[in-house]
């Protein structure tokens, strides 16, 4: 893309260099158009109320033969959702003329069928404003601007309170032994009572530490698999005394006084081995997916954010 930016600008358009993004409105609709130098080509992007339009078929029917229409049209999509892309190649000296001819065809096409700007985040129909949010250029309403403004400033002052956390943690675990136990008791092992220990530590961890890391989903996870031994142990005391309770007069006390010597039986040992192997594999497997996707979650959420009003 050889073409002088500015040179390219449709008229009412203003080029916002550091964010690389042209932003304007055209027949009182907002775009934005993206210069992708990488590939030699705009991307114009419209937030609009599709889905809420009677004109909707309409509309996309256009989409469907824009490229047909325009050979210098690379792409004409929609998300499902609020948002319309169309890529334009770059054509030097045509690009002002090419970029103008289609944000007039687009924003007629939306007068036409009654469609309207929305936010980009939540979708309703109130006055926007353009803006760069981490980088991303959006059209964001006044409430949501303000919502993300709020949180790029507050996430650097949210600390994690480590101390707090783990005692969460704790008690969140706990919880998830209880459903353990309650199982055992009724001779079944299942994956969902080692995914409760392992969800309710980390929602316990974040609930009293304010924030959930990296570290506290490690420190979540080594509580859960020694909490998956205690879950066995008093699973094991509980058994004793429903077995031998009545016949020997055992308290609840003398039967869990009475595990060590009953872990020297290479039978009792057996059976405790086997139940904690498949304890902790329908565990990994019930736990995977979802602390994966919240490992993920936090990476994203320790990133530095960053917003920028046009």
């Amino acid at each position: 893309m050889n073409v002088q930016i500015e040179n390219a600008m449709p008229e009412g358009f203003v080029f916002e260099r550091t964010q690389n993004v042209m932003h304007g409105a055209v027949n009182g609709i907002a775009l934005l158009i993206v210069p992708v130098t990488a590939e030699n080509q705009f991307r114009i992007q419209l937030h609009a109320d599709i889905e809420k339009s009677a004109g909707k078929d309409n509309f996309l029917g256009f989409l469907g033969v824009l490229q047909q229409r325009h050979p210098f049209v690379q792409y004409a999509g929609y998300n499902g959702m609020n948002t319309v892309s169309v890529n334009v190649a770059s054509r030097e000296q045509e690009d002002k003329e090419n970029l103008t001819i289609l944000i007039s065809e687009l924003t007629s096409k939306c007068m036409e069928c009654g469609i309207r700007n929305c936010c980009s985040r939540c979708k309703n129909v109130l006055p926007l404003r353009a803006a760069a949010v981490d980088g991303a250029p959006v059209l964001l309403c006044a409430n949501c601007f303000s919502q993300v403004m709020n949180e790029a400033d507050g996430q650097s002052r949210q600390k994690e309170n480590m101390f707090l956390g783990l005692i969460g943690a704790i008690l969140g675990a706990l919880l998830g032994t209880v459903l353990w136990v309650v199982i055992g008791m009724v001779g079944f092992i299942a994956g969902i009572a080692g995914y409760a220990i392992v969800f309710c530590g980390m929602k316990g961890y974040e609930m009293l530490g304010k924030k959930l890391s990296r570290k506290g989903i490690v420190i979540c996870i080594i509580l859960s698999c020694l909490m998956i031994v205690g879950a066995e142990y008093v699973s094991l005391g509980i058994t004793i005394y429903k077995e031998l309770g009545d016949t020997y007069y055992l308290s609840m006390g003398d039967s869990f006084a009475l595990i060590p010597a009953f872990l020297g039986e290479s039978e009792v040992v057996g059976g405790v081995a086997k139940d904690l192997i498949f304890g902790y594999a329908l565990a990994i497997w019930a736990s995977f997916s979802s602390v994966k996707l919240r490992w993920r979650q936090v990476a994203q959420e320790q990133k530095s954010h960053t917003v920028v009003p046009f």
